[in-house]
């Protein structure tokens, strides 16, 4: 007898609240996409034709494979208390095919939110989606425009050490040339040195032959003075 009675309990409060999460959910469908659905036609799992699909975080995602119909009172309890925070009505389009996959959330998230009511955490979710894709966008151009440069800087690298090599050889190159100018210079400096002594040897040459001859004038002169003497 205490357990049928304990039994009988329990069922009505199994009904009583699958009744109170059925009114929730209708309500609630109606607060956020003005859809009305009677209580007793709520489903976990919605038709495609019937308007209203749900989106729920993925630690709840189980919420969405549960019957309203044989549930347990856990269950019940649990989409009462997640109701709005984690689990909450969107327009199917929003979900598309990506339900299934997504634990309920929707992956495209253009448009995603208009229109819907404030404290979406379903909306909220897709902004921070977009954002995140938005971000991943500016960091992939970031990556190609620093690859970019990375390249660039390598090419500057590479002909920066190249020309220090061609400075080097053109270093030497000068080297062995000033080198040779030098000596150029020295041999025209010897040169020189040996041409001014050339010339002043045959100035005193010149100068000794202009005396003999002289001497040899004078002579004749007095030789000849002497005879018609």
């Amino acid at each position: 007898m205490p357990n049928t009675t304990m039994s009988k309990s329990s069922n009505e409060k199994r009904f009583k609240l699958r009744k109170q999460c059925r009114e929730a959910l209708a309500a609630h469908i109606y607060d956020r996409l003005r859809l009305v659905v009677a209580p007793e036609r709520v489903r976990l799992q919605p038709r495609p034709g019937d308007g209203y699909a749900w989106s729920v975080t993925r630690n709840n995602a189980v919420l969405l494979k549960a019957n309203l119909s044989s549930g347990k009172i856990a269950l019940y309890q649990k989409i009462l208390k997640e109701l709005g925070p984690s689990l909450e009505a969107v327009n199917p389009q929003s979900l598309g095919s990506t339900q299934s996959n997504t634990g309920g959330l929707p992956t495209e998230t253009h448009g995603f939110g208009e229109g819907m009511a404030d404290g979406s955490f379903t909306a909220e979710i897709c902004e921070l989606k977009a954002a995140n894709g938005r971000i991943e966008v500016e960091l992939e151009r970031t990556r190609s425009q620093l690859d970019g440069h990375l390249r660039e800087n390598h090419t500057l690298r590479v002909e920066a050490g190249q020309l220090r090599h061609d400075m080097q050889i053109l270093g030497s190159q000068n080297a062995i040339l000033q080198d040779k100018l030098v000596k150029a210079r020295n041999g025209i400096a010897g040169a020189m040195q040996t041409l001014g002594s050339l010339q002043s040897e045959g100035n005193e040459i010149a100068l000794d032959d202009t005396n003999d001859s002289q001497s040899s004038v004078i002579g004749i002169h007095l030789v000849s003075s002497e005879i018609q003497a």
